[in-house]
């Protein structure tokens, strides 16, 4: 601002001079030129300097208004949640109905699985070679071994029994057993745990 001030008086004071044997002269008209040049001049510097203030008070006032805003952000409200929040709560979101689906068609395949094999389909009570009480099981299509404990458990609490068939019992029962390999016609014996 000082600068462009002394600038103004510098081209002032140069053009007084210049026009000072020109107005011993007589009033020329180069010299009411550069007057006119001169006037003009000071008019945009004063109107600079109006704006230039102007854009100080400006920037004052929004700089007022930063702070106030620092001052607001700086401050949390527990309550409000943010972008991070809302993300993580979608992604929960999905995943939880990801494995409801997934739950949803396992329970439908078993569903359809003991529907397929009936519910006395493959079954006979004999008595194992241990002399303990088991069913004879024999695996039908779709069949896996969870469906089939399951299927038995069921028709032992409808018949009022307190304990259940395990997926270890039904191992020990049948050493060579690999549940993920059974072959449709296998024959499988269920210890009955009463």
């Amino acid at each position: 601002m000082k600068r462009l001030l002394l600038f103004t008086s510098f081209l002032a004071t140069v053009c007084l001079l210049e026009t000072s044997p020109a107005m011993a002269k007589g009033p020329s008209l180069d010299a009411r030129a550069i007057r006119e040049d001169y006037r003009r001049l000071q008019s945009q510097l004063e109107d600079l300097l109006m704006a230039h203030n102007a854009l100080k008070s400006e920037l004052s006032k929004l700089r007022g208004e930063v702070r106030l805003l620092r001052a607001k952000t700086a401050t949390k409200d527990t309550a409000t949640a943010t972008r991070d929040d809302l993300e993580g709560l979608a992604k929960s979101i999905r995943e939880v109905d990801r494995k409801r689906v997934q739950d949803k068609d396992l329970i439908l395949k078993e569903m359809k699985a003991l529907l397929r094999s009936g519910s006395s389909s493959g079954r006979t009570t004999k008595t194992s070679p241990n002399s303990q009480k088991s069913f004879e099981h024999t695996v039908q299509k779709d069949e896996t071994i969870s469906a089939i404990i399951a299927a038995y458990n069921a028709d032992l609490k409808s018949q009022g029994a307190k304990k259940r068939i395990t997926l270890k019992s039904v191992l020990d029962a049948n050493p060579k057993l690999n549940p993920r390999t059974m072959r449709i016609g296998q024959t499988l014996f269920i210890p009955d745990p009463r």
